[in-house]
């Protein structure tokens, strides 16, 4: 277990006291007082007890959904040891009607679920009917795993037009300012700062743990390698750069590793250094032409605006996007072509997204980028490579950014506790160590954290994992999530334009089998599954695999559930004759089917039903064919059962939706084998 550590901060304390104030007041199901909503943020809060009732929880997040899964002998957080679960997940529901609605929970080992500090539902397959006030209901699931297998539980709702689904994201909210969440919360932080400012490199593991045994992915992500920089970079650029990261990319996490009256003429040195790395012959143009139009045509297709900004770096934007001001400086020609050609070649944890670009595409980009990036970089100083040599590992360059000939610098046996008023975690007292500008929220976080013993780096939640990583590639740039607008609206909303819909993200652990979505994450498919869109889905390669589990993870799914009927060549049968517009739901207008194309899809193409095959849960099938509108309202998708329960189809079945989709279900699985 982890030692636990305030933020010793008065925005902790504030959380602390408002959090113990709140918790006695009385809940009237319905109705929150206006600062308590304030207090709510979307999601629900889950817990973890070393034993069922008890009082003081041994970790505590904030989740997306009412779900969870941990897979038999994983451990259920980073700060819990691998074990038997017991959890609680608590929040309130936002319900926009008054109604009965009916509740279930799916998953193993006990459970219970409390709805307005009542006991409604214990054990899962059961279904219970309650009356859920408009507005606000307090939920709370008491869950323990089985003794020996995953832990699963995921809670749904019906209502009277729809049957059982998710409770969706957007109705699901908890205090942020719970005291317990707030410290934990501190504590993810400093990991994840620890692992992003790569502090490893310098002081090695807390608690002297090896690296092998680090589970942590980000902890095994390395810095840009620099074996042709000569080729790549600019020589003034880099001298600035070395000088002063934050001053050129305000974002960056590269520390500044030089002070005192001689740091520009080290920094010129090191640069001197660094550009004799050549190695490979000089970068030679991509194609015979390259066009600034072509190319700003090409960005706008990939959204690129949603990342990243012309402006300079320190000029505000409520986006936080990157700036490449300074784009131009950096490269050298051709350079920026071949790093949006492979830009995980050199940096496998890059989050510059793999968009596959053409040779030609690549080369219009560059133009496009050197035409909007007017930032210059005064001439600096030449320095010596010899001296760069040693300066280079003798200031820690070499902990970071690996080099042949300059092995890294002996690490430092780090004193947790007893060193964190000094080095380069302080403001000031830092002496000759690095400065990472980190911010008082950010020094505060890290402290936290590293007044634990460290072993949460031994342990990893891939549901947390995602998390994290849809927020850092800003997946939501360009795909819509839990009902949030996304940036790319945002920005060509204010040039009067519209982006393309893409597809939501909300409901993609639940829809898809991480198999094929680890495929999708790695850049492997050999087709797009929806070739009409002209934005690309890019890769990121070295998060496929975590990431795909994740999401999985995130719906409450283990990786291969997927409940489905076996097969039955005569519902199968049944299924195609139901394909067509006559007799059938007319799906070949929209969606093509093998080789042969859709017919007529206009403004509302489907992907191949052959993909379909391959793609979806079968759970997800058939919520997506009873209630297309309730899962992504934006779709096109008809909805052939209004009542959720008949088609206007009245053979066979007699109309029956789920079991004329179930046989749809059926002959789309033959789809994949008719392929080969």
């Amino acid at each position: 277990m982890f030692k636990s550590a305030g933020l010793f901060s008065l925005a902790f304390i504030v959380a602390l006291v408002v959090s113990n104030l709140h918790s006695n007041q009385p809940f009237k199901p319905g109705k929150l007082p206006p600062a308590d909503v304030a207090a709510l943020q979307p999601g629900l809060t889950l817990r973890f007890y070393a034993r069922p009732g008890d009082a003081v929880a041994l970790d505590a997040r904030r989740i997306r959904l009412a779900a969870l899964h941990v897979p038999k002998g994983a451990a259920p957080t980073p700060f819990v040891d691998a074990g038997p679960v017991h959890a609680k997940l608590t929040g309130y529901l936002k319900n926009p009607l008054k109604g009965d609605y009916r509740l279930r929970m799916i998953g193993t080992g006990t459970m219970s679920l409390r709805v307005n500090e009542k006991e409604v539902l214990k054990d899962a397959g059961k279904e219970i009917e309650v009356e859920l006030a408009k507005n606000y209901n307090r939920i709370e699931v008491v869950y323990s795993g089985p003794a020996g297998g995953d832990a699963t539980v995921r809670l749904e709702w019906a209502g009277e037009k729809f049957g059982f689904e998710p409770v969706p994201p957007e109705v699901l909210f908890s205090r942020k300012d719970d005291s317990d969440l707030v410290s934990h919360t501190a504590l993810r932080e400093g990991r994840q700062l620890y692992a992003d400012r790569h502090c490893a490199a310098c002081h090695g593991l807390p608690g002297r743990i090896a690296t092998t045994d680090c589970r942590m992915p980000e902890m095994h992500s390395a810095a840009p390698q620099l074996d042709d920089a000569g080729n790549r970079f600019r020589s003034d650029w880099l001298v600035a750069w070395i000088l002063n990261p934050q001053e050129l990319r305000p974002e960056a996490t590269m520390p500044s590793v030089l002070s005192g009256p001689d740091a520009e003429k080290h920094a010129a040195d090191i640069a001197a250094y660094v550009m004799s790395f050549k190695r490979g012959e000089a970068l030679k143009p991509l194609a015979a032409s390259a066009d600034a139009k072509a190319g700003g045509a090409i960005a706008w297709k990939l959204g690129c605006s949603t990342c990243h900004r012309p402006d300079e770096p320190k000029k505000p934007d409520e986006l936080a996007r990157l700036s490449h001001f300074f784009t131009s400086a950096k490269y050298q020609a051709n350079a920026i072509a071949h790093y949006l050609k492979e830009p995980h070649k050199r940096h496998a944890w890059t989050r510059m997204p793999d968009f596959t670009l053409s040779d030609a595409e690549a080369s219009h980009l560059e133009a496009h980028l050197r035409d909007r990036s007017k930032g210059t970089i005064p001439a600096k100083p030449m320095g010596d490579a010899l001296r760069g040599e040693r300066l280079f590992a003798s200031v820690g360059c070499a902990n970071c950014h690996q080099i042949d000939a300059s092995p890294p610098k002996k690490k430092r046996d780090l004193a947790w506790i007893d060193k964190l008023d000094k080095g380069c975690i302080t403001e000031k007292a830092r002496g000759n160590a690095p400065d990472f500008h980190l911010t008082a929220a950010e020094r505060g976080v890290l402290t936290a954290f590293l007044k634990t013993d460290g072993t949460s780096f031994k342990r990893e939640s891939p549901a947390e994992f995602s998390m994290r990583q849809v927020k850092a590639l800003r997946c939501d740039s360009c795909h819509r999530r839990d009902g949030e607008m996304t940036r790319w609206h945002t920005v060509l909303e204010d040039e009067g334009k519209v982006p393309e819909n893409l597809p939501s993200l909300t409901w993609v652990g639940e829809k898809l089998k991480p198999d094929w979505t680890k495929t999708l994450f790695s850049g492997k498919t050999d087709h797009s599954a929806r070739p009409w869109i002209k934005a690309r889905m890019p890769a990121f390669p070295a998060r496929a695999e975590m990431l795909a589990v994740g999401l999985s993870h995130e719906h409450g799914y283990a990786i291969n559930e997927d409940v489905r009927p076996p097969h039955d060549a005569k519902l199968a049968a049944i299924g195609e004759k139901l394909i067509p517009q006559q007799g059938g739901f007319n799906c070949n207008n929209c969606h093509g089917i093998g080789k042969t194309p859709a017919i007529q899809p206009f403004e509302a193409p489907g992907i191949n039903l052959t993909d379909a095959a391959v793609r979806l849960r079968y759970n997800y099938y058939q919520r997506w064919m009873l209630a297309p509108d309730r899962v992504d309202v934006t779709m096109r998708m008809p909805v052939f059962a209004v009542d959720g329960k008949l088609t206007q189809i009245r053979e066979p079945f007699d109309g029956d939706a789920r079991k004329q989709f179930d046989a749809v279900w059926h002959y789309i699985q033959t789809l994949p084998e008719k392929k080969k």
